[in-house]
């Protein structure tokens, strides 16, 4: 090695010489602090159990649509197969593990008609059916009996009282239910600041009143135990409160205006070609059989010539159809109005429109491929809508169509309303009149 080489070799010595020493002289650095796996495993916790209780909500509404449809084994047969499973789930913990095991138990217990008890809870009400239950309901109708018992003797005796002149006893006798009974009806009516007679009257009056009401009430407690006889059970004034009902729903139109509804439904044919619209309006009266009441408002607001040219050809199309038509083409409308066929502009049409609203919610919802809850409340939200969309359209389409807003650009709208599953619509009394019609069919 030259002296170039130990140089060199010195050099690089020297070097590390001064490097480690100056790393040794640097403070040691901080440790990194153990990695804390308690909270990892808390998390995992939570998160495990909070999808076991989903699982068995889940479950439990699946067994609640089982047994809407009759089906109880399969109701069953569900929660089982989920308390099977949480047994096996071993990540989560004990205590939520017997909590919804016993929510299980429980839940099957009801589908399978059993008496429920709760002695893990004894906040919560005993199940209806068990025999804690019905003995504290007979003691409190017991006791219930014997206030009412009671304070229409005490009414006999403060009427008897008051009648012979004798004052103390009455208000000793009152004073008694008002000690035992402070919150009955007749009790708090007797302590009212009026004379004895109006007192006794608002008692005795409130006293029947309860009694008809208890009454009433016992019997349709009764009524409601009886087995069902078919699958569904009306009451015997169903088909009158029905009648009410649509009647209260449905336009009512005079026989006149109904006489030029079946006019306007009923197939005609025309040919028109290049004929003074004055006469063809004066062809369609004489084929509805009805009088056309021109307005002359209307006429003058549009500058029409009422001998300018119509052509229109037409077979086996309603009256109100051909109607309208030829009308469009002019921009005017017409609307059933004081027993009268009135033609106005679509402008002035609109201010002679009636709003209404129509409730769908029986058509619409559980009804479709994605109609049941099972898949989901978005699915199934789309679905009633869908369903929706299907009615209005088919209502466009069918009941008076050129009178319509959109493609027509009639003064009728339809508007559906998702949170009432209802649609708005607003038209003339005669398209209300037919839309009712066809709903009260259904």
């Amino acid at each position: 090695m030259g002296f170039k080489g130990y140089r060199w070799f010195g050099a690089v010595v020297t070097g590390t010489n001064l490097f480690v020493a100056a790393h040794a002289a640097q403070p040691p650095r901080p440790s990194a602090p153990p990695f804390d796996t308690t909270g990892l495993t808390k998390a995992k916790l939570q998160a495990a159990e909070k999808e076991a209780e989903s699982v068995v909500a889940g479950a439990f509404q699946g067994a609640d649509q089982q047994l809407a449809r009759y089906n109880r084994p399969k109701a069953v047969e569900i929660l089982n197969s989920t308390k099977q499973n949480l047994q096996l789930n071993a990540s989560i913990g004990e205590e939520t593990r017997t909590r919804l095991s016993k929510a299980i138990e429980a839940k099957i217990a009801a589908v399978e008609g059993r008496p429920v008890a709760n002695p893990s809870n004894p906040g919560m009400k005993l199940d209806p059916k068990s025999p804690e239950v019905l003995a504290a309901q007979k003691i409190l109708e017991e006791k219930a009996v014997a206030e009412r018992k009671d304070v229409v003797a005490g009414l006999k005796t403060v009427q008897q009282a008051d009648d012979a002149g004798r004052t103390a006893e009455a208000q000793a006798e009152i004073a008694r239910l008002t000690k035992l009974y402070p919150k009955n009806p007749s009790v708090m009516a007797l302590g009212q600041n009026s004379g004895m007679k109006i007192r006794l009257e608002d008692a005795i009056a409130i006293q029947m009143e309860l009694r008809d009401r208890w009454v009433k009430n016992q019997e349709s407690i009764t009524r409601s135990s009886f087995p069902a006889i078919n699958d569904v059970e009306f009451p015997k004034n169903w088909k009158e409160i029905s009648e009410r009902r649509l009647k209260n729903s449905t336009i009512q139109l005079t026989a006149k205006e109904k006489q030029i509804i079946d006019a306007l439904d009923k197939p005609i044919k025309v040919d028109f070609r290049e004929r003074p619209l004055e006469e063809a309006l004066q062809d369609l009266s004489n084929m509805l059989g009805q009088d056309l009441l021109i307005d002359k408002k209307s006429v003058a607001d549009l500058e029409l010539d009422l001998k300018k040219g119509a052509t229109l050809q037409a077979n086996g199309l309603s009256g109100r159809t051909v109607l309208r038509s030829i009308l469009a083409s002019q921009g005017l409308t017409f609307v059933v109005k004081d027993e009268v066929i009135q033609i106005v502009t679509v402008e002035r049409s609109r201010s002679l429109l009636t709003t209404r609203v129509y409730y769908l919610g029986d058509l619409i919802q559980g009804v479709g491929p994605f109609g049941d809850l099972q898949w989901g409340p978005i699915l199934n939200a789309q679905q009633t809508a869908a369903n929706a969309d299907a009615i209005v359209a088919a209502i466009r389409k069918s009941i008076d169509p050129l009178s319509w807003n959109g493609e027509t650009h009639g003064p009728g709208s339809i508007t559906y309303d998702y949170l009432t599953k209802s649609i708005v619509v607003r038209a003339s009394a005669e398209v209300h009149y037919s839309l009712g019609r066809t709903f009260n069919r259904r």
